[in-house]
């Protein structure tokens, strides 16, 4: 019975400790260290990651058991738009959003790429990963698109995207 208790306090505690750390997270990209699929095996201690949750819908082959993925909390690009993102069309069934970030942004895109090529980064807003991509190459000049959104995934990015942008 006391192991049940501990049990359930601890996850008490990392649950709280997790939930209030993303509401301190800026909107922006961060490096994903792994995908947690058991919260009791994170050092709740580690003040260098967060742990967030992500939404199934926006994220293509997400593994079902999955508790969320825990984040690298420093060296991020904070989400600084020039202008509100672009919703294209690129067949019948799929979009892409199109991002034009500011000159500051861009600049630490461009570094944090380039420092992370071969990595997962995530898109957070609101303590939510929205996308997770594999950066292949460095991204310069401050343009970013997010592709290969199926079913209305886009759509909810997109108001996503313009509602941070009002915040």
């Amino acid at each position: 019975m006391k192991k049940i208790f501990f049990i359930l306090a601890f996850l008490c505690q990392v649950s709280a400790s997790f939930s209030q750390a993303n509401k301190k997270l800026k909107n922006g990209m961060y490096l994903v260290d792994k995908i947690v699929y058991d919260s009791t095996k994170i050092d709740a201690s580690d003040t260098q990651k967060t742990l967030i949750k992500f939404n199934q819908l926006f994220l293509k082959n997400a593994p079902e058991k999955s508790v969320g993925l825990l984040i690298f909390n420093s060296n991020f690009v904070p989400l600084e738009l020039n202008e509100e993102p672009k919703l294209i069309d690129q067949d019948e069934k799929k979009k892409k959003i199109e991002l034009s970030l500011s000159h500051a942004a861009s600049e630490q895109l461009a570094m944090f790429t380039s420092h992370n090529v071969m990595k997962q980064a995530t898109l957070v807003i609101d303590g939510e990963a929205l996308t997770v991509h594999e950066i292949r190459e460095a991204i310069t000049g401050g343009k970013m698109q997010i592709t290969r959104c199926s079913d209305n995934a886009c759509e909810i990015i997109y108001v996503k995207l313009k509602d941070s942008m009002q915040k």
